[in-house]
C-alpha cells in the first residue's frame, strides 16, 4: 500500500507537467499529471489554466483530495500559470 499524503488545509506544490491528461479551452479545467518536489511518483493536479503544455514548471496553491473515482489528487485553488526558469 502506497503511503498517502496528509490532508491539510492549504499546502503548495511545485513541479514540472510530464503530461496535460485533459484541458478544456472553454472554460481552461484541466487534469494534469506533475513530477512534484518530494513525491516519488507522479502527481494528479486538477484546476484551471488558459494555456498549459508538458514540460512547463508550475507552482500551485491548494489541497489534497481523494475523489471516489481517481482517487488521489491535488486540487489547485487558483488559476495554474506556468512559470519561466532561466538557466544562468
Amino acid at each position: 500500500m502506497k503511503p498517502q499524503p496528509k490532508p491539510s488545509s492549504r499546502e503548495v506544490l511545485a513541479g514540472l507537467v510530464e503530461r496535460v491528461t485533459y484541458h478544456n479551452d472553454g472554460n481552461g479545467y484541466c487534469v494534469l499529471r506533475i513530477k512534484a518536489r518530494g513525491h516519488r511518483e507522479l502527481v494528479t493536479v486538477v484546476g484551471h489554466a488558459a494555456v498549459i503544455s508538458a514540460g512547463e514548471w508550475i507552482t500551485a496553491s491548494g489541497e489534497w483530495v481523494n475523489d471516489r473515482t481517481h482517487g488521489q489528487q491535488y486540487r489547485a485553488k487558483r488559476e495554474l500559470a506556468p512559470q519561466i526558469r532561466t538557466v544562468a
